[in-house]
């Protein structure tokens, strides 16, 4: 026998070995059908969401359970009937509860074809995110397929990230808010004494640094629904250009008519220090009739 001739009988014995390995398989386990990969696929999927829908079942009869019975016979009766320890119903309450609001029901059937665990894992966000999240949008970068792809490890890893930049980001705003605060009680503090121009011009300042602050802060959450707009357009084919140009083009307007309003250049002058920055001290006498920015009656003076 030719070496070609061996190579092709040992093929065969292993083509029909696996044959036979998948007949056995089928015959025991999948109804004596042929086998069909999507076709399995398919019917895994539909078997989580089956039992994602007997978990939510289950929470609303250990919330009936629950407001009937005793806390101690309560936790009895879980472990005993239901071999669940009491830390994993009240997860399974939690759930339950978080899905019963009309929002959370809109994002349910996609949230749930991720399994049990990783669900549970996601309701430490709040809902507006998880919503986003089941619409096309992301945590931290992560789309529903990519959270879908991702282990439970690396999802939880996902999850402490997301947390932990948000935290960052609250921090800052905060010390910058704090710096605003602190500026306007100082200026409280002097509320019976006649403001100096310099005090004044400094809290307009600050006025407008925190409405910069706020401004840009609300701006940066576009990326995050365009991020959405685009996996949506991936996943779906729908084209979202129109709705992301709007929103851009309609702040670029009104920040133009601002500008034209008060007839301000596109380039901010060089090399000018205004008085107040500069000067603590009171005006010179030729410059203390010069008006303050706002109008103070004798009864706040």
């Amino acid at each position: 026998m030719s070496e070609a001739t061996s190579v092709e009988v040992i093929t065969r014995d292993v083509i029909n070995q696996q044959a036979l390995h998948s007949m056995q398989v089928m015959e025991q386990w999948g109804n004596g059908e042929v086998y069909n990969e999507a076709t399995w696929i398919e019917r895994g999927r539909q078997a989580v969401v089956k039992t994602l829908e007997g978990m939510f079942e289950l929470g609303k009869a250990l919330i009936v359970l629950k407001e009937h019975t005793e806390h101690g016979r309560f936790v009895e009766l879980v472990e005993q009937e239901f071999g669940i320890h009491k830390r994993e119903v009240q997860r399974l309450i939690n759930a339950t509860k978080r899905f019963a609001t009309p929002q959370m029901q809109k994002a349910q059937p996609k949230l749930i074809t991720l399994g049990k665990s990783k669900l549970l894992e996601l309701l430490v966000e709040d809902d507006d995110t998880l919503v986003e999240l089941a619409e096309g949008g992301d945590i931290n970068g992560n789309t529903l397929d990519d959270v879908d792809r991702m282990t439970i490890k690396e999802l939880r890893l996902a999850l402490r990230e997301a947390r932990e930049d948000s935290k960052a980001k609250d921090k800052v705003m905060s010390e910058k808010n704090a710096k605003i605060d602190e500026l306007a009680e100082k200026l409280a503090k002097n509320k019976n004494k006649q403001p100096k121009p310099a005090d004044v011009a400094r809290e307009l300042s600050a006025q407008l640094a925190s409405a910069e602050v706020s401004a840009r802060s609300e701006i940066s959450k576009l990326k995050d629904i365009f991020d959405g707009f685009v996996a949506h357009k991936e996943a779906h084919g729908s084209d979202h250009t129109a709705l992301m140009v709007g929103a851009i083009n309609q702040l670029i307007l009104d920040c133009e008519i601002l500008r034209g309003q008060y007839l301000l250049p596109t380039e901010a002058p060089m090399g000018e220090v205004p008085v107040w920055l500069t000067q603590d001290e009171p005006m010179e006498a030729d410059n203390m009739d010069m008006p303050l920015p706002f109008d103070y009656s004798e009864d706040d003076v």
